[in-house]
């Protein structure tokens, strides 16, 4: 088998194979021989049909599989005496089978090579930050205004209470849509706006 890899990219490769003639027809008569052992043609009893008969039925439907097969299992043995790793399935361009032999163009993308170099005479800039009690206190109480626990009381609400509350909006005393809703809960001096729950 005879290998020649091109290089048209930074990691895209164009390899053309040539597999002997030998190669392809020994893979014709294998498969031809274990389809005379199988196949039911009239006048024939099974297993009994001559090689040649089923060369004339089967015979290029036979060599366009052989063909195939032959394109795929020669194909990795090439990346593999070239030393190549393919990065995706390759695009398989036939050339020709001029004098039995097949002739076929590979062209696929292998994977980038990464060396790895030490660690030796790198500088790293660790970054450092300073905290202080002032910054912690501030974050605490940022997590506990995000994060607020609500027990029920029987008094009057104050402000940052939450209440739930039931309301019906209107224009010129004309509901709206969306203006009406139910169980909204609404924090006391937020100054947001209420959560409208709309009528199903």
């Amino acid at each position: 088998m005879q290998v020649s890899v091109e290089t048209t990219g930074t990691l895209e490769r164009r390899m053309e194979v040539q597999v002997p003639a030998e190669r392809i027809e020994k893979a014709i008569n294998e498969r031809l021989k274990s389809i005379s052992r199988t196949v039911r043609l009239k006048g024939f009893r099974p297993g009994k049909v001559p090689v040649n008969v089923v060369r004339q039925q089967f015979g290029q439907q036979v060599r366009q599989e052989v063909l195939g097969d032959v394109m795929q299992s020669s194909f990795a043995e090439a990346v593999v005496q070239q030393q190549l790793t393919p990065a995706g399935g390759p695009r398989i361009e036939p050339i020709s089978t001029e004098g039995g032999d097949l002739k076929y163009r590979a062209v696929f993308e292998i994977f980038p090579q990464i060396q790895l170099k030490g660690i030796d005479g790198m500088e790293i800039e660790r970054p450092a930050a300073d905290v202080s009690d002032a910054d912690v206190d501030a974050m605490i109480i940022n997590l506990q205004e995000q994060r607020p626990s609500y027990v029920g009381v029987d008094r009057e609400a104050v402000e940052t209470d939450r209440v739930t509350v039931d309301f019906d909006g209107s224009i010129d005393g004309q509901p709206f849509e969306g203006g009406k809703g139910a169980d909204v809960p609404v924090v006391l001096g937020a100054g947001r706006m209420l959560g409208i729950s709309r009528p199903a």
